[in-house]
């Protein structure tokens, strides 16, 4: 008995380390990001879908398939299949030792989730008994299907679209955790910055027509008290990607045609777009009337109303179309049309009734041998399939911790430099960054600050240093480039310049230069991204593809980052705030070996 239950669940145990291990990578990009926080949700909902769908999996085959394939895959399918399901498994081990020191890298985490749900896919296919093969009646069976040799299109269209029925039964709750994928970072952007445009757009008009004045600049709002921030667009985009989650959540649980999913999608994202207008002017009115300090006691308490407000919406929506909208019975069951033959399958093995006719017979090979007391056949081909998968996801997880380990940097006493901020000089001032932006970048010493020079340009430095810590550190140190915060801001990017090297104190700093506008106004930004112990530094190119794939050749795992930008206003050209750069950097770089505990150059983000 005891031998029984270990049997059934021990493939399932071993199958959910690829799903856990999946999720955990995907959890720094819901920890660090808040934008996908949701996604902490995603695999609870996804499991919830599954077993509500399971009740009402089919017993029999399609028969609208059945017109697509009258026969049973041949060999030429099977081996088509399995290869490919092969290749998906091998193609984990190089994703899992990239995606180790990737998490917000979406070129990674979109190949290795879907490989996860094809892996999963797979497994309910063996699962299903209609997909047990049987002893071929007739030699033209033991050929397969009639299709002529020359056609390689016809071979194909056998082996693509033979899908088991209970692969299109749950292919719904198994793909639902692409919903809490990190999008490209260039949709990502794109999306972005016009959702804050147009908010910020529509807020200065609605606010005008209640006498309170303000000027649109960019994605900034200025009015009497200060300038107001859309916030990086939260209150567009995460939004977005909350709804669409909650808009397919419902649409499948209230199981409703697929084209009223669709409209239930669109009117959610038009109430989310239009929930967070709302939020964006009562943020703006409590700033004009109470100064921009009061947008930090109403930010989070309104983006939470507004969240719950959408959700509210969609679940209204969904609960008031379900009766008139939501799929026949018959749907829901697409292939149970008829009892199952045989004995009611048992509760914990129901998977397994297909599947023992066809194993434990007397005249099949499976019943002459046995292993431990059991016969083979009490192991069925999913079982087996999952134990595979999930002893090859194990041996994935220990050989990239064996090659990271491996390459650790076993010198505590690595060099580094930190700034000295002139703050002797007149006009000195030091930049209060707001609780928000210190919790988004979570640095460990940090030191900003702006001054006028002598011949009337002005500067303002921005230095950050995160710790090897954790890998949370590692993707938050990528979040603070001038490509992702200064169009936040509201500023136009002109141009980007070649990575230069600048020497200062013997250290020779790779920096990249840009130029944006705002206001009439011409910006001159130099940003340095430097990394603990590198011998070469690459600057921000170590953010980029080739950057990304050379630090998984090294083995650079958990490694201290930190980055310095310097905004120059009031020069002609490039060239001559370039110049200036480099005839000041020496007097700002401060050399110095790390310490265990590094002091603290402000206060560390919450």
């Amino acid at each position: 008995m005891v031998r029984g239950r270990v049997v059934r669940w021990s493939g399932i145990a071993l199958f959910a380390v690829l799903w856990v291990d999946l999720c955990r990578q995907l959890s720094y990009t819901w920890d660090t990001n808040e934008q996908y926080a949701y996604g902490w949700f995603v695999p609870f909902l996804a499991l919830a879908l599954f077993v509500r769908r399971w009740p009402t999996r089919p017993n029999r085959p399609n028969p609208q398939l059945s017109t697509l394939n009258p026969q049973p895959p041949g060999p030429y399918s099977s081996f088509q299949l399995s290869a490919f399901i092969i290749f998906l498994a091998l193609a984990l081990l190089p994703l899992r030792v990239i995606i180790e020191i990737n998490q917000d890298w979406p070129l990674i985490t979109w190949p290795l989730t879907a490989i996860v749900v094809a892996l999963t896919l797979y497994a309910v296919h063996l699962a299903d008994p209609s997909s047990v093969p049987r002893p071929p009646s007739s030699p033209r069976e033991m050929s397969g299907p009639a299709i002529s040799p020359g056609s390689a299109f016809q071979r194909f269209s056998v082996s693509a679209f033979h899908f088991s029925p209970w692969v299109l039964h749950f292919a719904f709750p198994i793909c639902f955790i692409l919903v809490a994928v990190q999008w490209p970072y260039r949709i990502e952007k794109g999306l972005t910055q016009n959702l804050m445009q147009i908010v910020a757009s529509l807020t200065v008009e609605i606010i005008g027509w209640f006498g309170i004045p303000a000027i649109q600049r960019g994605n900034l709002i200025e009015i009497s008290t200060g300038v107001l921030g859309v916030d990086e667009a939260c209150s567009g985009i995460r939004s977005f990607q909350s709804t669409l989650m909650a808009g397919l959540f419902l649409g499948e649980l209230y199981m409703l045609r697929w084209p009223i999913r669709l409209l239930l999608l669109g009117a959610g994202l038009m109430a989310a777009f239009l929930l967070n207008l709302c939020r964006t002017l009562l943020l703006t009115w409590q700033a004009s009337a109470h100064g921009i300090s009061a947008v930090d006691k109403w930010h989070d308490p309104a983006g939470f109303t507004i969240a719950i407000a959408c959700f509210g919406v969609l679940w209204l929506l969904a609960v008031l179309i379900q009766k008139r909208w939501s799929a026949p019975d018959s749907q829901l069951s697409t292939f149970n049309s008829q009892p199952p033959e045989g004995p009611p399958p048992s509760v914990l093995g129901p998977m397994d009734s297909g599947l023992r006719t066809q194993d434990s017979g007397p005249g099949t090979p499976d019943s002459k041998f046995q292993l431990s007391g059991f016969s083979i056949s009490a192991f069925p081909r999913w079982r087996r399939y999952a134990a595979v998968v999930g002893l090859w996801s194990l041996l994935c997880i220990v050989a990239t911790e064996v090659w990271y380990r491996s390459h650790d940097i076993k010198d505590l006493g690595v060099f580094h430099w930190s700034v000295a901020m002139p703050e002797t000089k007149p006009g000195f001032e030091k930049i209060e960054l707001p609780p928000r932006s210190l919790k988004m970048l979570a640095f460990d010493l940090g030191a900003t600050g702006k001054w006028p020079e002598s011949d009337g340009t002005e500067w303002t430095l921005y230095f950050f240093r995160w710790n090897p810590d954790t890998v949370q550190s590692v993707i938050q140190s990528r979040v603070h480039r001038p490509d992702v915060c200064l169009p936040a801001a509201g500023l136009r990017q002109v141009s980007e310049s070649k990575m230069a090297v600048f020497e200062a104190g013997g250290l020779k700093l790779p920096f990249r230069s840009y130029i944006y506008e705002a206001e009439g106004r011409t910006l001159h930004v130099f940003f340095c991204q430097w990394e603990d112990g590198a011998e070469n530094q690459s600057g921000l190119q170590d953010s980029k593809q080739a950057g990304r794939l050379q630090s998984v050749l090294t083995g650079r795992r958990l490694v201290g980052q930190q980055t310095l930008e310097l905004i120059l206003t009031g020069y002609d050209s490039l060239e001559k705030a370039e110049l200036a750069v480099r005839r000041r950097l020496p007097e700002l770089i401060r050399c110095e070996a790390a310490p265990a505990s590094p002091p603290r150059l402000s206060e560390r983000a919450p």
